[in-house]
């Protein structure tokens, strides 16, 4: 007989041998497979990495074609059967009964019998292997799934409870609750005993821990639902990136939009100037989308989110071009309470926000509303009225003083002149706001008595005004009035010092003599050669000028003999001034009171 050392391995299952060599029968061997209680293993689960009777041997087809001819006899009269083969190998210490017995399973291998992984089992065949990790990976993202399900079904549930809760601001919530475990996060408290589980907020049991009271709130749930994250530092709060990347490129949905996107929404309205029309039309949209909530009643969730939003950042959404819209928005459709509050988060920048370009289409709108034309009136004067007239707070001026000569109310036009007294003219100069603003108080005065103290100013220095690069935007106006028209011209005509000495003022001179040449040109020739008390007459300063020249010869070609010699006179009283500049010295030359020495003199006198 011949050694074969894998024909008794328990991976490889026997084949029945025609041979003459038996194993002391079969009784004797039956008898050795008996189970009995010393040798009872114990119950369970069998292990995942042992063989099971039913799991087909890795070995079997591996060496059953190995040659048995270097196997000797082991015993004459033996004989090999199948029986047990099959079955497991018994436990370690599991000994044949019989001393001179010896059993299959006791013969040499290179691996731990029954095992068919690890490091002590054969090597797994590459596609038995495949095939189980790709079930290990289908289970497990089969798991995955599930439990996500679990998990959005509990979220889902928790926001409809949430909802809930903002819907009934008189109901008292508990204002602590701990997020729910699925079945399938559970399992791990299985085997905990059921007298140690205790059931906490939520309904969460199998923790096995024992919950303290819990605390006694501190604050009212009803403030905490109209005025959401109030925990939030409105100055270092930066909405997340995930939200305004789709809305600056417009591909955000605003279909069923979550509460809690509606701040991060407006502080991107508020802090976001559109670089470009994408930009635009998203911020628009964003707009439009939170404009439709703010009819919902405060008492809902996402409306006490979006007002209290909104004040948060009402000075910045004052300044955007999105922001300022909606601003408006919160004007015509909120509450008295809202519009109030709004008013009083921006009454201390007023000015500044009606100076913008953005805001003050804000403040425009808020004037016009009863509850909040005192505050913001208040923060005007109390900002100054030349202060503020003098920025691009005249817009908001203008409305305001409308609604109060409709309303008759005549209190602050008084006001205002009393405040102003003394400072038109310098308003009129200073910039261009501050021209527009005199020239709004003849437009919505509406009295010639409460528009006269600023009118009477004006006529007193127009020749400032009028030469100035905003003020002659006012006496074009005045000259366009029919009521003011006549003692415009006769201030200007009658002006000390004199109004034509730039472009703009000779321009005035010239539309003031040509009204009535016969009444206006000797009234002007007096004017500018009058030299009472000691002045020096208005034609020098003319005279002198850049532009005096050429409005000299235009004002001669209508004078009489008479104005011809009282200008002669007042030139050669003052020749000594006159010669200290290049047009008097061309005056004096074609009035014959300088001879002209050479041919660049005589062409100069022509």
């Amino acid at each position: 007989m011949t050694f074969q050392p894998f024909t008794s391995s328990p991976w490889t299952q026997f084949t029945p041998q025609s041979s003459s060599t038996t194993i002391a029968g079969p009784s004797t061997l039956h008898r050795s497979r008996q189970t009995t209680p010393g040798n009872t293993p114990p119950s369970g689960d069998a292990s995942p990495v042992v063989a099971t009777p039913n799991e087909q041997p890795l070995w079997s087809e591996k060496y059953r074609s190995l040659s048995t001819s270097n196997i000797g006899a082991i015993s004459q009269g033996l004989a090999l059967t199948s029986i047990g083969y099959n079955e497991h190998r018994k436990v370690l210490g599991d000994l044949p009964s019989h001393g001179n017995q010896i059993t299959p399973h006791a013969l040499a291998s290179p691996f731990m019998p029954g095992v068919n992984s690890g490091t002590w089992g054969p090597p797994i065949p590459a596609k038995h292997t495949q095939h189980q990790h790709q079930h290990e990976n289908k289970v497990s993202l089969e798991q995955r799934l599930a439990i996500a399900e679990d998990k959005i079904r509990e979220l889902t549930f928790e926001n409809q409870k949430l909802r809930e809760r903002n819907s009934y601001p008189n109901h008292n919530p508990r204002a602590y609750t701990s997020p729910s475990i699925s079945s399938r996060s559970s399992m791990i408290f299985d085997n905990i005993n059921p007298s140690f589980i205790t059931t906490g907020y939520g309904q969460v049991a199998g923790l096995g821990l024992q919950r303290f009271e819990d605390p006694e709130l501190c604050f009212d749930p009803t403030r905490f639902s109209s005025r959401p994250d109030d925990h939030i530092d409105k100055a270092s709060y930066i909405a997340p990136a995930h939200i305004i990347q789709p809305i600056l490129q417009g591909t955000f949905s605003f279909t069923n939009l979550p509460d809690n996107f509606i701040r991060p929404i407006v502080w991107i309205i508020a802090h976001r100037i559109p670089k470009g029309s994408s930009e635009s039309t998203g911020l628009k949209a964003a707009v439009n989308a939170l404009s439709t909530r703010l009819g919902i009643p405060r008492t809902v969730g996402s409306g006490a989110i979006l007002v209290q939003s909104i004040l948060d950042w009402a000075k910045a959404l004052c300044f955007t071009s999105c922001g300022n819209y909606l601003c408006q928005q919160l004007l015509e459709k909120g509450d008295t309470e809202d519009k109030v509050a709004f008013i009083k988060e921006i009454q201390e920048d007023v000015v500044s926000i009606a100076s913008d370009k953005f805001g003050t289409h804000v403040l425009c709108k808020a004037i016009v509303i009863k509850e909040l034309e005192e505050p913001i009136s208040e923060a005007l004067i109390k900002f100054g009225v030349f202060d503020s007239m003098r920025s691009g707070a005249r817009r908001l001026w203008r409305e305001y003083l409308e609604l109060c000569r409709q309303a008759k109310q005549f209190g602050i036009f008084e006001r205002i002149n009393d405040e102003m007294s003394g400072r038109w003219c310098e308003l009129a100069c200073v910039n261009e706001h501050g021209s527009i603003a005199v020239q709004q108080v003849f437009e919505v005065f509406g009295s010639q008595e409460l528009m006269e103290p600023c009118f009477k100013e004006i006529l007193d220095d127009i020749a400032r005004v009028a030469n100035n690069q905003f003020g002659h935007f006012a006496i074009t106006k005045l000259i366009g009035y029919p009521q003011t028209h006549r003692r415009t011209c006769d201030a200007i005509l009658t002006s000390y010092p004199p109004v034509a000495v730039t472009h703009h003022g000779v321009n005035f001179a010239k539309i003031a003599v040509t009204e009535d040449l016969r009444i206006n040109v000797p009234k002007y020739a007096n004017a500018i050669c009058a030299h009472d008390d000691g002045r020096t007459p208005g034609l020098v300063a003319i005279a002198t000028s850049s532009i005096g020249k050429a409005h000299l010869a235009f004002i001669s070609s209508y004078f009489s003999a008479a104005e011809h010699a009282r200008v002669r006179q007042t030139c050669r009283a003052f020749s000594t001034t006159l010669r200290n500049s290049q047009s008097g010295n061309d005056l004096l030359r074609s009035l014959g009171l300088m001879h002209a020495t050479g041919a660049r003199n005589r062409a100069g006198s022509n």
